[in-house]
């Protein structure tokens, strides 16, 4: 009897993790602004521009995608091909000349990105601090 009180009493503790848990994954993300809430959905990116060269690239011109979504519980996932590259907390700040501070924890290359809105449904990013980088377009899915 003694034994079966002692599992049930861990049990009662793994409830209270579980429950905690679910509670705090949930939450969601802090958005300064109406607008830096269309952020939060599916984005297929379309084009780049950039570099040195003044470079352009349509996602039509080559073999590969690339995608990101944003969820309303704070998280992203980086994708190519449908296939995720990446994935974790994401943060915006507010906007100073028309641009947000768009943050992206666990981002393996550039992690900090100057994000802009051209309406509801496409966005562009920039590496912040990159003197020689790209801007990827992207539109909603």
């Amino acid at each position: 009897m003694r034994r079966a009180f002692c599992i049930f009493g861990q049990m009662k503790n793994y409830m209270f993790v579980l429950v905690s848990l679910l509670f705090f994954s949930c939450q969601e993300v802090d958005l300064p602004t109406p607008e830096s809430e269309n952020i939060i959905g599916e984005w297929e990116w379309i084009e780049s521009s950039g570099g040195f060269s003044g470079t352009f690239i349509k996602a039509s011109d080559v073999d590969y995608s690339k995608q990101l979504v944003f969820k309303e519980n704070g998280k992203y996932r980086k994708c190519t091909n449908d296939k995720k590259d990446s994935r974790g907390d994401f943060e915006i700040t507010d906007p100073t000349s028309g641009r947000y501070t768009l943050t992206l924890a666990k981002e393996e290359s550039f992690g900090t990105f100057d994000l802009r809105f051209h309406g509801q449904d496409t966005i562009s990013l920039y590496p912040k601090g990159c003197s020689d980088c790209f801007a990827d377009t992207y539109v909603r899915k």
